[in-house]
C-alpha cells in the first residue's frame, strides 16, 4: 500500500518535476539564442519570445494569475486590523501574492522541524550522510509530546529517512531532537542563510507568515537541496494527516504538502504549506495566537477556503 501511495503522489507531481526541469534548460536556452541573434525572421524563429516567462511554454495562460486584489481585498476587511493574525499566500506560477500583517511574528514551534530535515538532506546531498545511514536513539533525544518515537529502546538505531519522516508526517520530537545532535550549528546556519535569514538562530526564534513561506518557496523551487532531496521532503510534508487546520477548507483531492505548528502555553495554532490543485499551485502560511484553538481552525478553515476556491474558480 505504501509503494502505491508513494506512486500516486509522484504521479500527481509529475508535471511540477518537468517543470522546473525544463524552465531551467529554457530560459538559459531562450537567452542564448536572443543575444546571439538569428539568420530566421522573428515569425520562423521558435524563440522569438525570449524576453517573456519561459514557464509560458508549459503553463496555460489562463492559469498565470495575477489578479487577486478581491481576494485581498476580503482577507484585509476581515483580518489587517487583528495583529495576532498573519497571513501569507503566494500565488506559485506568478509569484503574485498576499500578506496580513506582514511584520508580525510569532513563535514557530514544529514549523521549525523542516529546516532541520533540510540541513539533514544537505549533509545526504554533499555526500555526508546517505538516507540509509543509521543514529542512535539517546535518552536525552526523548520527548514525549509529540510522536511516538520516545517509547522505543534507548541505543535503537534509525535511518535518516526514517527520522525525517517521522519528523515531517508525525511532527516526532524524538526523531526531531536525534537529527538536532547530529548537525552542527552552522549546517542548520547554512538553511536560514540560503533563504535570506542570516543569523535567525541567534534571535529570540519568532518569524513572521511571510518571511517563513521562503522555507516553502527553496523546496518547492528546489534551490536549495537536490530535486531527489526537495521532493521526497515534499512527499512526506504532504502525508501528514493533520487536516483540522488550514486542511480543513481543502477538497480531499487536493493534494496539501504541510507541517502544523502548536504551543498550548502560548496560544500559538500554525499552519503553512503548499497546496497542489490541477495547474494552479500556491502556497499558504497562518499564523495565530491569543487565540484558542477553536478561534484558530475558524480562522484557518476561512481562510483556505476563501483562498481555493478564489484559484480554483478564477477566470477572467
Amino acid at each position: 500500500m505504501k509503494k502505491k501511495f508513494e506512486n500516486r503522489q509522484q504521479n500527481k507531481f509529475q508535471p511540477y518535476i518537468f517543470y522546473v526541469i525544463f524552465l531551467v534548460v529554457l530560459g538559459s536556452t531562450a537567452t542564448a539564442f536572443y543575444f546571439l541573434g538569428s539568420s530566421k525572421s522573428a515569425d520562423a524563429d521558435p524563440l522569438k519570445f525570449s524576453l517573456l516567462n519561459p514557464a509560458r511554454a508549459f503553463i496555460s495562460q489562463k492559469d498565470l494569475i495575477v489578479n487577486f486584489q478581491p481576494l485581498r481585498d476580503y482577507l484585509n476587511d476581515k483580518y489587517e486590523s487583528d495583529p495576532s493574525v498573519s497571513i501569507y499566500f503566494e500565488y506559485l506560477p506568478t509569484g503574485s501574492n498576499i500578506a496580513i500583517s506582514k511584520d508580525a511574528e510569532f513563535y514557530p514551534a514544529s514549523l521549525l522541524k523542516v529546516p532541520v530535515a533540510m540541513a539533514a538532506a544537505k549533509k545526504i546531498d554533499k555526500g555526508d550522510w546517505e538516507w540509509s545511514s543509521k543514529l542512535v536513539l539517546m535518552s536525552g533525544d526523548k520527548d514525549d509530546k509529540f510522536g511516538s518515537l520516545y517509547k522505543e529502546q534507548t541505543g535503537s538505531l534509525y535511518t535518516i529517512e526514517d527520522l525525517v519522516k517521522r519528523s515531517m508526517v508525525d511532527s516526532d520530537n524524538t526523531a526531531h531532537f536525534m537529527l538536532l545532535r547530529n548537525l552542527e550549528l552552522s549546517e542548520i546556519n547554512d538553511v536560514y542563510a540560503h533563504m535570506g535569514l542570516d543569523g535567525f538562530l541567534e534571535t529570540n526564534g519568532n518569524i513572521s507568515a511571510k518571511r517563513y513561506a521562503v522555507v516553502l518557496r527553496a523546496l518547492y523551487n528546489s534551490s536549495y537541496l537536490s530535486e531527489g532531496s526537495s521532493q521526497k521532503i515534499i512527499l512526506f510534508l504532504s502525508e501528514e494527516p493533520f487536516r483540522d487546520y488550514l486542511g480543513s477548507g481543502l477538497p480531499d483531492d487536493a493534494i496539501f504538502a504541510h507541517k502544523i505548528g502548536v504551543d498550548i502555553d502560548r496560544k500559538i495554532y500554525l499552519d503553512s504549506g503548499i497546496i497542489y490543485y490541477r495547474n494552479r499551485p500556491y502556497s499558504l502560511t497562518v499564523m495565530t495566537k491569543t487565540k484558542t484553538e477553536q478561534q484558530a481552525k475558524a480562522i484557518m478553515k476561512d481562510v483556505s477556503e476563501k483562498v481555493f476556491n478564489y484559484v480554483k474558480n478564477y477566470n477572467e
